[in-house]
């Protein structure tokens, strides 16, 4: 793991957080062009690139070693696996930190906030984006923004040009926000998706677009040329058929706008 201090100490510190799987580069990619470009940083931030063991292994990079990352909080400095290990220090370096965790996906070009409604919404707003998911049906499974104060955002499809053009947006609109930087920036109001279940759905092919709504009885995917059909109204969310190995994606319902929820 590498961390590096950037700016001036004192006051609340940021983190962003890059990397915690190794198949997912674009917030390293736009921190860094952030910095060559001269970014003038004047808040406590911290850039940190989580999982280089992933990033670098042999065979080439991949999402992680011996267990997710992003399921391994809040770790343990003892623990059998590389994850839970890096997971317990990792967490040591930011948990005083409002923190910008920044990903990438299969399922939605588009960027989007993931965030629990218990931690501050502000966060949510700073970055910038149009859409976000509430993840507290989620919670429980060991990612970073249930053990921090922070959000995480996926800044479009893994590997493309444009996650790191998304990633680079993300990144300088919450670093103004918070007033790490001097540049303009946007408070945003997304539109707010609630999880509520999975999609199992094994090797399945997904046939719907992520946020649009699916009525009763309308075909949203197919398995050996059959269709799956829903048997409630729901909106797709993360759903891509290479996402995730034990079912589709996520159920959700629209909630209205994040200034509107209590």
């Amino acid at each position: 793991m590498r961390v590096e201090h950037l700016g001036e100490r004192g006051g609340e510190p940021i983190a962003i957080v890059t990397c915690l799987h190794g198949r997912e580069q674009c917030g390293k990619a736009a921190m860094e062009a952030l910095l060559d470009r001269g970014l003038s940083i004047t808040g406590d931030v911290r850039f940190v690139v989580a999982n280089e063991r992933a990033m670098t292994a042999p065979d080439g990079p991949q999402q992680y070693l011996d267990d997710d990352l992003n399921r391994s909080f809040p770790g343990d400095p003892d623990g059998r696996s590389h994850e839970r290990r890096l997971a317990a220090e990792l967490l040591a370096d930011v948990r005083d930190c409002r923190v910008l965790d920044v990903h990438s996906t299969l399922s939605d070009g588009r960027p989007f906030a993931l965030f629990l409604p218990e931690n501050d919404r502000r966060l949510v707003a700073a970055t910038g984006v149009d859409i976000a998911v509430d993840v507290r049906n989620r919670a429980g499974r060991g990612a970073l923004i249930e053990f921090v104060d922070g959000v995480s955002v996926e800044c479009g499809l893994r590997g493309t040009q444009s996650a790191v053009d998304n990633a680079r947006t993300v990144i300088r609109n919450f670093l103004a926000a918070l007033g790490a930087i001097e540049a303009e920036f946007r408070w945003a109001d997304p539109e707010v998706y609630e999880i509520t279940d999975t999609i199992d759905c094994v090797d399945c092919t997904f046939e719907g677009e992520n946020f649009t709504r699916v009525d009763a009885g309308e075909q949203f995917a197919s398995r050996d040329d059959h269709p799956i059909r829903a048997s409630e109204p729901f909106y797709p969310v993360l759903t891509s058929r290479d996402g995730y190995e034990e079912m589709l994606g996520y159920r959700a319902e629209k909630r209205g706008r994040l200034s509107t929820l209590e």
